[in-house]
């Protein structure tokens, strides 16, 4: 077994940790044995925690003292440029103990793609690793061509165990349970963050003025960016987790994220919701996203268009269906979990020196 440490900066969120329970029996099938060195867990993880996970104060001593007493010979960075002990962890472990190390990330700041500096460091810790793993396809025009023999890509995704809603349950029981009575709904779920742009979405569905729609929000507002939105049917449900957060998913009909696209459109996809968003946004997983196929990207502060877009999935029933049954194929396909995993194995590989990602006989996921 060839022994892998993947340094997680700070806290694993709860998404992060079925993920990382798949992707260590994943792996360890290829002879890779896994370790998550991390700050910890979130607090209130809801998940089953089935892979090593080592919670220690990340420092470059202390990471490279784990790599020293637990003989790890590659080590994954998912580090950040904010954190002091990257690069001295990058010394120690590459350039005096002169392990392998495989960056994982996005490869610049996808917020301020023109930010010099900023992106120098990020070509610096390029330059500097054996391999680097890509969010997505699309983002190699972010990394110097010069780079490209030691890229690979294990697309941003879930793990998801979600399978419907249950045979004797209805959507109406559902959007009952929390007090819903509009029958077609648009919904989001997630963090309230500015970035985001959710005002975008609350004056749109007050342009649509349709007293038959309404407008489900998910997800804790630390920053009370919610209190604003007022009036008919528009129903803020706070944090809702697990299975809970999917049946309400579930019992929508679109889904609408003005800004900032991240993992929800895995959640919405999985959930079979067409999904609608504003361009002159970049983000990895943007890459699910077909403008006509399985959702709509609209003009960015258009406010009529992005109205009018949510009006006709919600009128057009064929159309809705069509981009819906899209959506879940995408998910399906490009938003595997095997996906990531092959591409972190082949990265993996990669670096030691083998080819052709066997399965190690006799061990099994």
């Amino acid at each position: 077994m060839t022994r892998v440490a993947l340094i997680h900066a700070g806290k694993i969120p709860h998404y992060r940790v079925p993920i990382y329970g798949y992707l260590s029996s994943y792996l360890r099938r290829y002879g890779f044995d896994l370790t998550v060195v991390s700050d910890g867990i979130e607090v209130g993880n809801p998940h089953i925690v089935d892979f090593q996970c080592t919670e220690m104060p990340l420092s470059a001593f202390s990471i490279a003292r784990f790599i020293y007493r637990r003989q790890v010979e590659v080590i994954i960075d998912y580090m950040e440029l904010r954190h002091s002990y990257l690069f001295p962890t990058y010394l120690i472990a590459k350039g005096i103990m002169r392990r392998k190390i495989v960056y994982w990330g996005q490869g610049c700041d996808l917020a301020a793609t023109d930010a010099v500096l900023k992106n120098l460091a990020y070509r610096s810790e390029l330059a500097m690793c054996d391999a680097i793993i890509l969010y997505a396809d699309h983002l190699k025009k972010y990394v110097p061509r010069r780079f490209h023999k030691k890229l690979f890509v294990a697309n941003n995704t879930l793990h998801l165990g979600y399978r419907g809603l249950p045979t004797d349950v209805q959507k109406e029981d559902i959007l009952q349970k929390y007090g819903i009575k509009t029958r077609k709904n648009i919904i989001c779920v997630g963090r309230i963050q500015k970035r985001k742009r959710l005002e975008r979405l609350f004056e749109a569905f007050v342009h649509m003025n349709r007293p038959d729609v309404g407008l489900i929000l998910v997800g804790p507002d630390p920053d009370q960016i919610l209190e604003k939105f007022t009036g008919d049917n528009i129903y803020k449900l706070g944090s809702l987790y697990g299975d809970a957060k999917f049946d309400i998913l579930s019992s929508a009909d679109v889904y609408c994220l003005p800004g900032a696209v991240g993992l929800s459109i895995v959640d919405a996809f999985h959930c079979g919701l067409p999904f609608v968003t504003e361009d002159g946004d970049e983000s990895a997983e943007m890459m699910y996203l077909k403008n006509g196929v399985n959702g709509f990207i609209t003009p960015r502060g258009n406010i009529a268009e992005l109205a009018h877009t949510l009006r006709l999935l919600i009128d057009d029933n064929a159309l809705r269906r069509r981009l819906s049954d899209a959506a879940r194929r995408e998910v399906a396909d490009n938003g595997n979990i095997d996906k990531l995993a092959a591409g972190f194995r082949d990265a993996l590989d990669y670096v030691i020196g083998r080819v052709g990602g066997v399965p190690v006989p006799g061990i099994h996921p």
